[in-house]
């Protein structure tokens, strides 16, 4: 049983690829609404004017929340960011969120994302900068820094001067990507010196998982879930005490869903990339993930999962 409580807040974490607004959708309709959900990161752009289609999956509406969702911006520059800022302000979205964690090299050796954290001064000046004219308020994703997991710390003090909307640490190094372990006493330092509310990231995978966390950080009260709810989807169930919704239905509605899509292939690989976290969490070990990635048809993958299922 679960050390949850109904103080305790649950966001979706974004997984680029993954978690867009079909996904998110679907999910809630078989598991349960998040408190929160982080969108995945849409690039700064140049220009004056934001057209829909760079951010055509948060547009507000039936399909997307804006009290709860979060949209993420990545960038450097102060101009693009205000501009989608100043756009998610019109729309009337209750916050937006800066990306400081993505570690894709292609982003990072852009001083983007995680690539941002070794560079106090760039941060500070990019801070300075845009808080001032902020018609949203704004919270920031980060990781413990790019190569050296001390870089977080060194910018608590500067992050503690603006009025930041929270925080959401993901306790690793961006060159780890996913590897390796979460620095759990790292973040405690960081935790420790933040003033602003502070929600962990990374690795619970398990109910057990997530109370190892919450009792030895009682403070903490909201919590980001992102691969750990891919390899298994009932995990909101399981930490609210719920009884779980059905897996085999909640893929057969998301293969529905994305079956819009003109080109079939597109479909098949975005529900590979579902079952390559899936199958480590409902067949560790087993052969049908193996078969699910080498499969080339949408026929071909039915096969597969009734015949997983079914077994």
């Amino acid at each position: 049983m679960s050390t949850s409580t109904k103080n305790h807040k649950y966001y979706l974490a974004p997984l680029r690829g993954i978690t867009d607004v079909t996904f998110r959708n679907v999910y809630e309709r078989h598991f349960g609404k998040f408190d929160y959900m982080l969108a995945p990161f849409v690039s700064t752009i140049l220009g004056t004017r934001v057209k829909e289609y760079h951010i055509k999956d948060i547009l507000p509406g039936d399909d997307n929340d804006p009290e709860r969702l979060i949209p993420q911006i990545i960038g450097n520059d102060p101009g693009g960011f205000l501009l989608l800022c100043n756009k998610f302000a019109d729309l009337g979205f209750a916050s937006v969120n800066w990306n400081l964690g993505c570690p894709a090299p292609l982003i990072t050796k852009k001083r983007r994302g995680s690539g941002l954290l070794p560079h106090k001064d760039i941060i500070e000046r990019f801070l300075d900068d845009i808080v001032p004219k902020l018609s949203i308020p704004l919270s920031v994703k980060v990781r413990l820094g790019l190569e050296n997991k001390d870089d977080l710390e060194g910018l608590m003090p500067i992050f503690n001067t603006y009025p930041l909307k929270e925080i959401i640490i993901h306790p690793r190094i961006g060159v780890q990507m996913y590897d390796g372990t979460v620095d759990i006493d790292k973040f405690e330092i960081c935790l420790r010196k933040s003033t602003h509310t502070t929600v962990y990231n990374g690795d619970i995978c398990t109910v057990d998982d997530f109370n190892r966390l919450a009792t030895r950080f009682p403070d903490v009260n909201r919590w980001m879930i992102g691969r750990g709810l891919i390899k298994n989807p009932c995990l909101m169930n399981e930490l609210r005490g719920e009884k779980p919704g059905s897996i085999r239905i909640f893929l057969d509605d998301l293969l529905d869903a994305c079956k819009g899509h003109p080109h079939p292939i597109k479909t098949l690989g975005r529900m590979k990339e579902i079952w390559r976290y899936l199958s480590d969490g409902i067949d560790p070990g087993g052969e049908s993930g193996e078969k699910i990635l080498r499969c080339e048809s949408l026929s071909e993958y039915n096969k597969i999962v009734n015949t997983f299922f079914n077994s």
